[in-house]
């Protein structure tokens, strides 16, 4: 016989295999467990970097008696209480696999005790195979402890990084869980050291700071924004603050951290032109969207959400960081000031916004507080650069001007650049997009299933200056395309907006193409350095920055101004 039913010990390893890829993966595991279960406080114990030892004790509502052994069944879960709860879960757990998963691969040993109960129990389970009950003394809650975790799949354990490697991924599963439950106290040791302490109650903005570290966290403004029935906050790094790798990039789904290609997309599509190439932004975006409207069971260890509405996701978390992005840009805000005080100057919620309560139906209301998402940004009228005192030029190339908060250096050609970048980016989106025509039409054959996603984009490829026909049964030609582009072969930038269009429900790939090129053009007409401007120059270019959205910041993500507060010049000069 070819075909053979699989022995359930087989069978029980190969779901491990989904679920339990690491050390790590069995202590995020648990530790959601715990939040599910109301835990306020959560320790995490491993040693050899959770090879030898992973042990999670919380103080949640526990298992009872008659509970625990299906506890550490395949398929059997607290979580669903009828059918339609699998269209809308709203926990953090789902499948019910995990500890009959890792009991399959380890030797597990559950305690807990249940709110009502005298006493504890204690089950075990070793490779698969369940003891009987026994009694046990425990506090309220639940402990589970993991000892020799691939001890009977070693070809698995060989797969496994090195030992600090391993330690880190622990040690960012609890730093990703920790922003979104800053009620929650989190602690973690390592061969008996402390190496995480987030005490709990702490503000959103003092979580960050446990997690980020002060330097990062008190570089990144607050937000809140509401469209349609997506609503999402957090805090986001202001320019010109980036870094090499998107490991500062955090995004929650319904307080679920996810690793989604959408909403990172959607959030650098936000800073638009804010960055360097290459560098990403410090973010931490919490998004609430309707439970029936997010699949959270795609992936054995949930780490990837479905949207039913994508684009419309994509749109709003997009929308919401430009705009928070977009008021913040108009001029330097001052530095945060401490975080139960109030600062001035900068784009942040009302005080009573974050709740972190993403399961009640006031949500809106407290991001919207009074109906404004987002205050007005404090300065003088006519905004922060027509305020600015002209002093002079240095260098040939940076305006000198005096501030009521101290020193301002510009970099002429940068602002410049910006103000060109912005006027070309205006007449874009208008549609005022000079055209070319092709003296020979290129023409781009296309399969069956991207024929469908190129029409419904025919409309915006039009209002970009491509012109584009039906050309045979799935065949198309490029007659037209916008003046500003080089020559060459553009049917690889439409087949990337395809591409784009199919992955994300829409595209930006010709969008951000073509502010690309704008920004290379704003570069090339503008102000250069060793100018000497006349002071009504000066004083119309800083009016005409005060007209920009992103003001701070040249089209390719270089700095504008850079400030010296009054603080800061009297640290230089050691009066303080």
């Amino acid at each position: 016989m070819k075909i053979i039913r699989l022995p359930e010990s087989w069978a029980a390893r190969i779901a491990a295999g989904e679920v339990v890829e690491r050390p790590a993966s069995v202590v995020k595991e648990l530790v959601e467990n715990s939040l599910d279960a109301g835990a306020q406080e959560i320790s995490v114990w491993i040693e050899a970097s959770g090879i030898s030892l992973i042990r999670v004790s919380d103080d949640g509502e526990g298992i009872s008696a008659e509970d625990l052994p299906l506890a550490v069944e395949r398929h059997a879960t607290s979580k669903l209480k009828d059918e339609q709860q699998l269209w809308r879960i709203g926990t953090l757990g789902f499948r019910g696999e995990a500890l009959p998963s890792i009991g399959s691969v380890s030797r597990l040993a559950i305690i807990s005790r249940g709110r009502d109960a005298s006493a504890g129990r204690r089950l075990v389970v070793e490779g698969g195979a369940r003891g009987d009950l026994a009694p046990a003394g425990c506090a309220v809650g639940t402990t589970v402890e993991v000892r020799d975790l691939f001890y009977n799949t070693p070809a698995r354990r060989k797969f496994l990084k090195a030992p600090a490697t391993e330690l880190s991924h622990v040690c960012d599963v609890i730093n990703h869980m920790a922003p979104a439950y800053p009620q929650v106290h989190f602690r973690l040791h390592h061969e008996g050291k402390m190496l995480s302490d987030y005490p709990s109650g702490a503000l959103p903005q003092e979580r960050l700071e446990q997690v980020f570290g002060k330097e990062i966290a008190s570089g990144m403004a607050s937000f809140c924004w509401v469209k349609g029935r997506v609503k999402l906050g957090g805090f986001l790094s202001k320019a010109p603050a980036s870094f090499s790798t998107s490991r500062y990039l955090l995004t929650y789904v319904n307080r679920r951290f996810v690793r989604d290609r959408v909403l990172n997309h959607a959030i650098l599509q936000g800073y638009e032109t804010l960055l360097m190439k290459g560098r990403y932004p410090a973010a931490v975006l919490y998004l609430e969207i309707p439970y029936e409207d997010v699949d959270v069971n795609v992936h054995p260890a949930k780490h990837e959400v479905r949207f039913r509405r994508q684009a419309e996701v994509h749109d709003a978390v997009a929308d919401g960081v430009r705009e928070a992005l977009r008021q913040e840009a108009k001029a330097p805000s001052q530095p945060f000031a401490a975080p139960h005080a109030e600062p001035a100057g900068e784009v942040r919620e009302p005080g009573a916004a974050y709740g972190f309560d993403f399961s009640r139906d006031d949500v809106a209301a407290r991001f919207t507080e009074g109906g404004q998402p987002f205050p007005e940004t404090t300065g003088v009228a006519g905004g922060f650069f027509s305020a600015l005192e002209i002093m002079g030029q240095a260098l040939g190339c940076y305006l000198i001007c005096a501030s009521p908060r101290g020193l301002v250096l510009i970099d002429q050609h940068a602002a410049h650049e910006r103000i060109a970048f912005e006027k070309m980016r205006q007449r874009l989106a208008g549609g005022e997009m000079e055209r070319q025509e092709l003296l020979v039409p290129q023409v781009l054959e296309l399969p069956a299933g991207e024929v469908g996603l190129l029409e419904q984009s025919l409309e915006l490829l039009d209002r970009f200056g491509f012109g584009v026909e039906k050309f045979g049964r799935s065949g198309y030609t490029i007659r037209t395309v916008p003046a500003l582009l080089p020559a060459g072969d553009y049917r690889e930038a439409l087949r990337r907006m395809i591409a784009e269009v199919a992955e994300l429900g829409q595209s930006a790939e010709l969008r951000e193409g073509l502010e690309e090129r704008l920004a290379t053009i704003a570069c090339h007409s503008v102000i250069r350095a060793n100018r000497k401007l006349e002071k009504e120059e000066i004083r119309a270019l800083l009016g005409d920055l005060d007209r920009c959205d992103f003001a701070t910041q040249c089209p390719h993500g270089r700095p504008v101004l850079i400030e010296l507060t009054e603080g800061q010049i009297e640290r230089m000069f050691k009066r303080t």
